[in-house]
């Protein structure tokens, strides 16, 4: 149920084996969101039997991310505890909600349609440093690159010993950066060698929080 100011869940059990509740879950969690018409959050409740269950939950990344699911799986934890002893959950009332977090941004960027405003610099800034890109950067690799991507990746794991550490640390002291800049420099530069190429763009997330609040 959606209002102006309200969500509700419909958390009304679903029964599923025990040897079924992995694929059912899978195939919940799998489904996607049409942001136009549906609210980005969904839950499920499966019962397994009738004292054990699993909760489903799914967030589109327009309204949470990763940072967000620790504080999110905190309060359902708080909520289910409370609720197991018949009481209401004492969550302290948030400092700062996303309305005003949304408000400040919008009030420091301004609008996309003024071409004076901070947003329309940094959009207009990045259109031409992105401009003309390559769709990808050609590695020497051990295969062929296959004609429909997988995204099947994997990790590789590897340590580095204390006095490297210690000397990256030192090098991002002395040039006012963060260690992982300087990591994603060496990144760069190594694809920029192994790919022949200065052309070289590499993404990463970040969190775009200024306040703990």
């Amino acid at each position: 149920v959606l209002s102006a100011d309200r969500v509700r869940l419909d958390l009304s059990p679903v029964a599923v084996s025990e040897s079924d509740v992995v694929g059912a879950v899978t195939e919940f969690l799998s489904a996607g969101f049409d942001v136009a018409v549906e609210v980005p959050v969904r839950a499920r409740l499966f019962a397994v039997s009738e004292s054990e269950f699993v909760l489903a939950m799914v967030v589109h990344h327009i309204s949470g991310d990763g940072v967000s699911m620790g504080p999110l799986t905190r309060d359902v934890m708080v909520a289910y505890e409370a609720r197991s002893r018949g009481e209401v959950p004492g969550w302290t009332p948030l400092a700062v909600q996303y309305a005003d977090y949304a408000l400040w941004q919008r009030e420091v960027l301004g609008s996309e349609g003024d071409p004076s405003s901070l947003m329309s610099e940094q959009l207009g800034y990045w259109t031409s440093v992105l401009a003309g890109l390559p769709e990808r950067i050609e590695l020497p690799a051990d295969r062929p690159r296959p004609l429909v991507a997988s995204n099947q990746g994997a990790s590789y794991q590897f340590s580095i010993d204390a006095r490297l550490h210690r000397a990256l640390e030192q090098l991002a002291l002395d040039r006012n950066v963060s260690l992982f800049m300087v990591v994603h420099a060496a990144l760069a530069v190594l694809l920029s060698r192994l790919a022949g190429t200065s052309d070289v763009v590499v993404g990463s997330p970040i969190a775009g929080r200024g306040a703990r609040e």
